[in-house]
């Protein structure tokens, strides 16, 4: 396959995706190609998340040119307004994400908006969002496409709707939430009120639940399952990652490459391309 100026798919940048760290504590997601680069959510404080960006080799002269919000409870935009100052990124979200974000942070005025479904370009990123299910204003996931790489991001949502599954299903990389097991979520010391929107519609994907999902989604394309959003008392990487390989293992599917982000340090970056 030959681009306009000659050049074939191999001597383009690879596309990259490191998880800056996910969970309740805090999410970061990057998607970069060469130098330039957009993030998902800005759940740490700025601070913190420029050292982990320092601690990523491949992230060391990106230039942020956006900020991508899922949803506006804190655990994803935290370090927000700063980042997107140090940074230089504009902030982008739907409207009403955009209104939740500022009863939380009056301070945060410049958002670009958009509305799920529409499709933008932020430098050599095409950003498709789509609705998800969660108890927030107005909440997306996103596909994020390069030339002919795409890279699916759905990290909070009680319930895979069809039209997550049809966003998902032609995506070469997806960053997919693992939250609980059931078990464990059962046994803890949680409010029965929390375990109750956890396991609700609009709360948090389950192990069995993620496993399910990936039965229906995982394609000829599917190069790579990115776990992300993992319970530190609810669940654990080990759990998370035999039930979606077990998944995999009944697709015949063991080519596709399987990993966990963790809550306190980056995922190893996942590369397309390279």
């Amino acid at each position: 396959m030959m681009e306009e100026n000659g050049a074939s798919v191999q001597e383009r940048c690879p596309l990259g995706v490191t998880i800056l760290g996910s969970g309740s504590k805090g999410n970061c997601t990057v998607v970069h190609y060469g130098r330039q680069a957009v993030m998902i959510d800005a759940g740490f404080s700025c601070r913190e998340t420029q050292r982990r960006i320092k601690e990523c080799p491949c992230l060391d002269d990106v230039e942020f040119q956006g900020i991508l919000v899922t949803h506006e409870h804190v655990d994803h935009i935290s370090g927000l307004r700063l980042c997107s100052q140090k940074l230089e990124a504009p902030i982008y979200a739907t409207l009403p994400c955009t209104r939740g974000i500022r009863k939380k942070d009056p301070k945060i005025t410049q958002v670009a908006n958009f509305v799920a479904g529409g499709r933008f370009t932020i430098g050599p990123f095409t950003i498709t969002p789509f609705n998800i299910p969660h108890d927030a204003n107005d909440p997306v996931g996103y596909i994020i496409s390069v030339d002919e790489w795409r890279v699916g991001v759905a990290t909070d949502l009680g319930y895979a709707s069809s039209s997550v599954e049809y966003q998902l299903r032609e995506c070469d990389t997806v960053v997919l939430e693992s939250n609980h097991d059931m078990n464990m979520l059962a046994a803890c010391n949680r409010p029965w009120g929390t375990k109750q929107r956890i396991m609700s519609r609009e709360g948090h994907l389950s192990n069995v639940s993620t496993a399910q999902l990936l039965e229906r989604i995982v394609s000829a394309r599917t190069k790579n399952i990115m776990l992300a959003h993992i319970s530190m008392d609810c669940n654990t990487q080990e759990k998370a990652l035999e039930c979606s390989g077990q998944a995999l293992s009944a697709l015949h599917r063991n080519d596709v490459a399987l990993t966990a982000a963790r809550q306190d340090t980056p995922l190893e970056t996942v590369w397309l391309g390279k």
